[in-house]
């Protein structure tokens, strides 16, 4: 018998294989699974050089696939000012002022995270407060929740919001700007930050690779909207610095430039995966476009991107290129241009189903449509937390469409595969929140833990059609697996979110977790 490089014994191995559902123990052997069964058939697999991780009973899970995230814009966030755990405004001011000792002056500051709940005043922050430590540097805060930052002075009459009308500017009682900016109105600013460097860029992203493995995310597929982002690629796969594997979706328009500079570069760490096209907008700008108005704005249908002979043409062209189909459709009228174009593709049976992404607005006609087409949806369950929590839905689009937004139950109820992501760094990165977020919906569309599980593994790893290598714990697939504080399946964990990673391991090498 072969000895293994790896072992893992005593644990609770939920493997995602429904023929073996769980196992104590694994075995490892270049890089692949050797075993998986029995504490006692496993240790025939070890010898003087086999590495052995004595798990106590730890739950053991196929690595997590996120199947929408955002990467390196995820690593330009890692490198502003994080203002997570901030408590009040004094504090806010400390901080501000350490990190423009390290940045120097008049360059521009951005922070993240602020939660005004948790601040000792109860309210945010004005212009005035951060003009106290930074006076000579324009200043960005960005908040928790919503699409919420607050500015100084400085950044203020750079972006010339004195002369700005726009209900998103917050004033005081007496008329005066304060400074926060809510809505519409962040984009005032977010126009004016200056692009990083390709370095500024390739070291960002290098952060946000080990803050993925650090989440147990051991395959992303990587949405890529940027020129300077497939630089960015190109360099990290020539450098073999890829720590995840990564499935690349690019849109639709930077395809012929991704062809010539990536799809001769694919390796076992790195796939060119898909091609997105943009249908439609989102249903927080009421972009998204429905068959019927908006419940509250009722002039306003949102509308589409991309109209259907050039959507058709389009996915063709993604389709001969020997890559995923990839639909970006939130409302009910996108996602049935989506399925028409769809319809009418030549489809490669080499290639993965085509996929919808995000299939906000549904009805039971569209349902129909995208099972019978074999069609998968990839949705992001903290997207719709915000949909509900933040972005007002329910007055958004009136009390009958709401009952078919993101129905995820019944999507799996009638055997669509749907996968699951991040939307990394509008959402947490953290999938353990993904699944609390599926799992709590206040509605008949939540699932269970396990269900939700599925989507973040087994059916990601179906969407793209490699099935064969990743998802599930089964020998001869791929060593990429993740090792829990707790099991998340059992009713007595309470919060989901409460689990850790301890480490993972990807292709057969442990990484450990901060936590």
């Amino acid at each position: 018998m072969t000895s293994a490089d790896l072992v893992l014994l005593d644990g609770n191995i939920i493997t995602m294989n429904p023929k073996m559902p769980s196992a104590q123990a694994i075995a490892v052997k270049n890089g692949k699974i050797a075993y998986v069964g029995s504490n006692q058939k496993t240790k025939h697999y070890i010898d003087e050089k086999t590495h052995i991780i004595y798990l106590g009973g730890k739950t053991v899970l196929p690595g997590f696939i996120d199947t929408h995230a955002h990467v390196t814009d995820y690593g330009r966030l890692l490198t502003w000012l994080n203002l997570e755990k901030v408590s009040s405004i004094k504090e806010i001011q400390t901080k501000l002022t350490e990190y423009i000792k390290q940045v120097g002056t008049n360059k521009w500051v951005l922070g993240r995270a602020l939660d005004s709940t948790g601040l000792l005043e109860g309210h945010l922050p004005s212009y005035h407060d951060l003009d106290v430590v930074s006076p000579d540097n324009p200043v960005v805060i960005y908040c928790k929740s919503g699409q919420v930052c607050v500015v100084n002075s400085k950044a203020l009459v750079a972006a010339n919001i004195y002369q700005q009308n726009d209900s998103g500017i917050e004033k005081n009682s007496t008329g005066e700007i304060t400074g926060v900016l809510r809505d519409q109105a962040t984009n005032f600013v977010w126009n004016l930050i200056p692009e990083p460097t390709l370095q500024e860029l390739y070291d960002a992203t290098e952060l946000a690779l080990k803050q993925f493995v650090q989440t147990g995310i051991t395959n992303v597929h990587w949405i890529v909207l940027s020129e300077a982002e497939i630089s960015v690629i190109q360099k990290l796969v020539e450098n073999n610095s890829m720590l995840l594997r990564v499935y690349l979706i690019v849109s639709s328009q930077l395809l012929d430039l991704a062809l010539q500079k990536l799809k001769h570069l694919e390796n076992d760490y790195f796939k060119f995966g898909g091609a997105v096209i943009f249908a439609d907008g989102y249903l927080s700008s009421r972009t998204a476009a429905l068959f019927e108005p908006y419940s509250d704005s009722l002039s306003v249908k949102g509308s589409l991107l991309c109209q259907q002979n050039e959507m058709v043409l389009l996915a063709d062209k993604i389709q001969q290129a020997g890559l995923q189909l990839v639909i970006h459709a939130v409302g009910d009228k996108a996602i049935q241009e989506a399925v028409n174009t769809i319809q009418q593709l030549n489809r490669n049976p080499n290639v993965p189903r085509p996929r919808i992404e995000q299939a906000a607005v549904l009805n039971s006609q569209l349902i129909q449509c995208i099972k019978k087409l074999e069609i998968s949806v990839s949705i992001q369950p903290c997207v719709v937390a915000s949909e509900f929590l933040f972005w007002s839905a329910e007055k958004r689009l009136g009390e009958k469409r709401m009952c078919w937004l993101f129905p995820v139950k019944k999507m799996l109820d009638c055997g669509i595969l749907v996968s699951a992501g991040s939307d990394c760094p509008m959402e947490p990165l953290n999938p353990l929140f993904g699944v609390e977020a599926a799992v709590k919906r206040g509605d008949t569309q939540k699932v269970s833990v396990y269900e939700a599980l599925q989507m973040y593994t087994v059916f990601a790893a179906q969407a793209a059609l490699e099935f064969v290598d990743k998802g599930s714990i089964e020998q001869g697939k791929l060593a990429d697996l993740i090792v829990l504080s707790n099991n998340p399946v059992s009713e007595t964990i309470g919060e989901v979110s409460s689990v850790f990673v301890c480490f993972a391991v990807i292709g057969g090498t442990v990484f450990c977790s901060k936590n």
